[in-house]
C-alpha cells in the first residue's frame, strides 16, 4: 500500500470545491510521519495528520456516527453522513497517567460537528499527548492539505480533501 502524503497549502490556495474537516482537536498540527509509533507514522491504516495536544477536549469533527470507542476512550472510530471513515487516536506515554477520563457518547450514537466526544485531565503530563485523525477510508483521496499549524477544535480546519 502506497503511503499517501499530506501536505501544507496556504488556505487561500485551497480550491472552492474542497471537503474540510473540522479539527477534534487543539494543539500544534504535525506530519503523521513524526509519529512515535510506526504503525502511524508509516500510514498502516491509511493517510492522516497529528496534534500536540494543548487543550483537554476532544470534539466530533464531522456530523456522523460514533461507530466505535476503544481502548478506554483513547480511540474513536467514527463515519460522517458522507461515508468518509476516520479513526481519531491518542497516543498515550506508558510512563504518564491520565488522572480523569470522560467519554461523552457511547458506540452507535449520532454525533454532530463540534460535539464533546471525551475529556481528558492533561495537566499533570509532563509532555504534551499526541493525537491523529486517521482517514481509514481515504486511500482513493486526493489530494489532502492541511493550512494551519495550530488548530483550535472545532473551530479551525485540520484536514482539506480537494475532489477529484
Amino acid at each position: 500500500m502506497k503511503n499517501l502524503e499530506i501536505s501544507y497549502l496556504p488556505q487561500r490556495q485551497l480550491t472552492p470545491n474542497s471537503i474540510a474537516i473540522c479539527s477534534p482537536f487543539s494543539g500544534k498540527v504535525m506530519p503523521l510521519n513524526e509519529h512515535p509509533e510506526p504503525f502511524f507514522s508509516y500510514g498502516t491504516l491509511g493517510p492522516g495528520i497529528m496534534v500536540a495536544l494543548s487543550n483537554h477536549k476532544i470534539l466530533a469533527p464531522f456530523d456522523g456516527t460514533l461507530v466505535q470507542v476503544k481502548n478506554a476512550g483513547t480511540e474513536f472510530i467514527l463515519q460522517a453522513n458522507n461515508g468518509l471513515k476516520v479513526l481519531l487516536n491518542l497516543q498515550l506515554d506508558p510512563q504518564q497517567h491520565i488522572k480523569q477520563t470522560h467519554i461523552a457518547q457511547l458506540n452507535g450514537s449520532k454525533v454532530t460537528k463540534g460535539q464533546r466526544l471525551a475529556y481528558f485531565d492533561l495537566r499533570d503530563l509532563s509532555s504534551p499527548l499526541l493525537a491523529c485523525l486517521i482517514l481509514l477510508n481515504g486511500h482513493q483521496l486526493t489530494p489532502m492539505h492541511y493550512s494551519l499549524s495550530h488548530v483550535s477544535a472545532g473551530i479551525d480546519t485540520l484536514l482539506t480533501i480537494t475532489k477529484k
